[in-house]
């Protein structure tokens, strides 16, 4: 048995901001300044600013400011979302890890209205983010809100386990709040929605040939 002690907190969102996270059919890759114009775009469209709730378009000169402190931080990953050929379908983040490893949060979740019916991007991107919380980190529970009226991510959560503890308000649009604990996460079932797609993009890249 090692006596090694274990990685810290920060230690390990060091680690994870220098590697991507392989999937079947997306990657998380450590978000950097080349991102920038990328999720600026996707944030900007009013969808995202739909459900996001944000209050103004981000900038160029605001992201450079919010990606300065974020590299400052070490209770933080931040990733672009990316197919296998390296486009770039959306964002997604694990933020405000405690040092005791109690809880974090899940969220800035954008995906491109452009791809995000192509395949299951943002529930491989989730599922790679949840083992993260759980797997790298040992969390003992994930927290995340959603706008009272995106279905979308309200069923997502669901599958993934999540379960609606309450509710706040943000500027004068409710929030629901979830939370999943370890227990609760099985993504065996999730996982092989996912591997069943690769196979398919695979079967139809033989057949391009």
């Amino acid at each position: 048995m090692s006596d090694a002690p274990r990685a810290t907190v920060a230690d390990q969102v060091l680690a994870l901001r220098a590697a991507p996270t392989r999937g079947a059919i997306v990657d998380l890759v450590p978000y950097a300044p080349v991102h920038h114009d990328r999720v600026i775009a996707m944030r900007n469209t009013s969808r995202a600013t739909y459900f996001l709730h944000q209050p103004a378009p981000l900038t160029h000169e605001g992201q450079s400011r919010w990606f300065e402190g974020y590299s400052a931080r070490r209770d933080d990953v931040q990733w672009a979302i990316c197919r296998k050929d390296g486009t770039v379908v959306g964002a997604t983040a694990l933020y405000n890890i405690t040092a005791d490893r109690a809880r974090a949060e899940k969220g800035r979740l954008v995906v491109d209205d452009a791809y995000a019916r192509e395949a299951p991007y943002t529930l491989e991107a989730e599922l790679l983010l949840l083992d993260h919380a759980f797997g790298t980190f040992g969390l003992a529970q994930v927290d995340t809100c959603v706008r009272h009226d995106n279905g979308v991510m309200q069923s997502i959560n669901a599958r993934l386990g999540f379960v609606e503890v309450g509710a706040h308000d943000i500027r004068g649009v409710p929030y629901l709040d979830y939370a999943l604990t370890p227990d609760r996460y099985r993504p065996d079932a999730l996982r092989a929605t996912v591997a069943a797609w690769a196979r398919r993009t695979e079967r139809l890249a033989l057949l391009a040939r």
